[in-house]
């Protein structure tokens, strides 16, 4: 929602372009209004054996955000067909925009055959999944159930996280698939306590311009199509 006293005005004096400066206040005289819709499915299966746990997951859907995968976008303003009827500081053509009531996203206003107009905010879509091996170490070398080294477990973990293409270069170069690798080793000391160890990369990648004219985003000072992240992570979990 766009109140309406944030209703932008036109700030090109070319009479051609923009009749007025109020040329959308005069056009949403009560404000302006959008929607965007939010959907998804998953399905999961775990597959238990006596040497390895498998658990598999797979997700799909729009508007994502708020359940951290879809490279945490929500929606994006569809400006296709749209004229860009404001200029900048530098003279240069933009779209006019508008905070929305909540300030959680930006409206953008334009001209579609000199008819004032908002864009459509459509959702991000995606899709992703992950797969997870669970080995009970102890169990499979016949470690003593009542002994010291019947708590050893090792995981191996995958995630992967993508927001389609279409859609992100419609908002810019920036960020598109995501994915996640990772090996854990747990000691269960007693019933209280347990130690993990835990190796992982993080690794991210642009989506990239076909046109070239858009830079990556910068990582390390430099426009990089990827970037990563090495963690090693060590700490007690403690049950109660």
């Amino acid at each position: 929602m766009v109140r309406a006293a944030d209703i932008p005005s036109c700030n090109n004096p070319d009479t051609d372009i923009c009749a007025s400066k109020n040329v959308f206040k005069d056009a949403f005289t009560t404000g302006a209004g959008e929607t965007s819709n939010r959907a998804g499915w998953t399905a999961e299966v775990q597959l238990p054996t006596r040497y390895v746990t498998l658990i598999t997951k797979y997700w799909n859907g729009s508007d994502l955000r708020w359940y951290f995968v879809g490279s945490l976008f929500s929606s994006f303003n569809d400006t296709a067909g749209l004229t860009k009827p404001c200029l900048d500081s530098s003279g240069n053509p933009i779209f006019c925009e508008a905070p929305s009531n909540d300030g959680g996203s930006t409206v953008v206003f334009g001209l579609r055959d000199g008819v004032p107009e908002y864009a459509e905010q459509r959702p991000v879509r995606s899709q992703g999944g992950f797969v997870n091996l669970g080995f009970p170490l102890s169990r499979i070398f016949g470690a003593d159930p009542a002994g010291r080294n019947a708590g050893w477990q090792f995981y191996l973990h995958y995630a992967y996280d993508e927001a389609k293409a279409r859609d992100i270069r419609r908002i810019g170069n920036t960020r598109q698939k995501n994915d996640l690798a990772a090996a854990t080793l747990c000691y269960r000391m007693n019933s209280l306590v347990t130690f993990v160890l835990e190796e992982s990369l993080y690794r991210t990648r642009a989506v990239g311009d076909p046109t070239g004219t858009k830079p990556f985003p910068t990582y390390r000072g430099v426009p990089a199509r990827q970037w990563h992240d090495f963690r090693s992570e060590f700490g007690p979990i403690f049950n109660f």
